[in-house]
């Protein structure tokens, strides 16, 4: 029972982190202030001391027993926090530049740290890190409407501006976008007053993310959501046909109501999509290879973390960043690091895609913000990606009885 309960704390203390999250900070906070030192003090508590400790020393590997994913993500961490980072002491990188290449590195191997801690009570984690998700991806998604004053009359007219601190190309969006509405359904189908009333408020606040993401133009998001309606509107019509028929005759609804809106936003990507084609990922990709091409240590180990790259998406600015993982992963660590990060999703790939067949409206929720974000999205680096990855290995494992020790 102690393990259920610091379990549990532990998951409300996540939970909290990310409404502070998407209520008060930014995907990439520029510095750090209170409210990114409570989110970093709750993470703290969440991983808690020691685990992490025997995690980054390969200690675990000789503690317990391990489920499959477990080993391959423990010895990836491993080869890529050390070996970049020794590389990039050797090259003489700036301490900052290397620390804001290794916090997004933890973030993006959350699981390792949070889902042992977490095991004692998975049905409870996994509702309490849903919610916060999901007020998260809220959050960031009406603080954007607040600085574009409100305008949703804009949506599918004109494209509406990211703003400085890019709040929807947090993957909490997308997955608020996709869960809510998907959520709110399964809600008004089960009856009762208090879920009918929970559920339409989950459906505003889907519809209110999926309008933001319309507007400015996000187009890899709202294909994926496209997709994701599209799937689990199959589901729905297989599973519960009346359900399945209720949610075609919104969406027929939605239409007639909002034509302009809906088919301007079609437009607005399209013409986007002609303008701007792949936002010069071909170039910053040809950049990364040239750099990881330049000497064989290069090839293996990369430039380390803190290397700077005269990136051609941004001007040609030198810059810590790509805008893809794989890019991003070679230019810093290598083919060496790049094989690392394979292994460890590719142990992690079983269990996101278990959920599609245990609760296909969260798997996706889950996966399609995580395909954009591992896939041609800079959002790789943010803290809703890694929580997201926790969120997907924890509801997969519901229900099985894995070690807790």
């Amino acid at each position: 029972m102690a393990g259920r309960d610091v379990a549990l704390w532990r998951a409300a203390g996540l939970s909290l982190a990310l409404v502070l999250y998407g209520l008060l900070s930014a995907p990439a906070p520029a510095e750090i202030r209170l409210v990114e030192a409570a989110i970093g003090a709750l993470l703290a508590l969440g991983v808690g001391l020691l685990h992490p400790l025997s995690v980054a020393t390969g200690h675990t590997l000789l503690e317990r027993e391990m489920p499959p994913w477990e080993l391959p993500a423990v010895l990836a961490l491993a080869v890529l926090l050390w070996c970049p980072l020794m590389r990039g002491v050797w090259l003489g990188w700036a301490p900052g530049d290397m620390v804001r290449d290794v916090v997004p590195l933890l973030y993006l191997f959350l699981p390792v740290l949070l889902v042992p801690t977490l095991r004692a009570a998975p049905d409870r984690a996994v509702g309490l890190l849903t919610v916060g998700m999901a007020v998260a991806g809220v959050g960031f998604a009406l603080r954007w409407w607040k600085q574009a004053e409100w305008g949703f009359g804009a949506v599918g007219i004109r494209a509406m501006a990211d703003g400085g601190v890019y709040l929807l190309n947090a993957p909490s969006v997308l997955f608020a976008a996709i869960g809510l509405p998907a959520f709110g359904v399964g809600m008004l189908a089960r009856g009762g007053w208090l879920r009918r009333v929970t559920g339409v408020v989950a459906i505003v606040g889907g519809l209110l993310c999926l309008a933001a993401l319309a507007g400015a133009v996000h187009r890899m998001a709202l294909g994926l959501a496209v997709m994701a309606f599209a799937a689990l509107g199959l589901w729905w019509l297989r599973r519960a046909p009346l359900a399945g028929l209720g949610v075609g005759v919104a969406a027929l609804l939605l239409v007639a109501l909002f034509p302009e809106s809906l088919f301007g936003a079609l437009g607005q990507v399209a013409e986007k999509t002609r303008l701007a084609g792949a936002n010069t990922r071909w170039e910053e990709a040809e950049a990364a290879l040239g750099q990881t091409l330049s000497s064989p240590a290069a090839f293996l180990f990369g430039q380390g973390w803190g290397a700077l790259l005269a990136n051609p998406a941004v001007g040609g600015w030198r810059v810590s960043y790509t805008h893809t993982l794989v890019t991003y992963a070679l230019a810093k660590t290598g083919v060496v690091g790049l094989c690392a990060l394979i292994a460890y999703f590719g142990g992690l790939a079983p269990r996101a895609v278990a959920l599609f067949r245990t609760d296909p409206a969260l798997g996706w929720a889950v996966v399609a913000p995580l395909l954009m974000a591992l896939g041609l999205h800079t959002s790789f680096k943010y803290l809703d990606t890694g929580l997201l990855l926790t969120l997907a290995v924890l509801a997969a494992e519901r229900g099985k009885r894995l070690p807790t020790h």
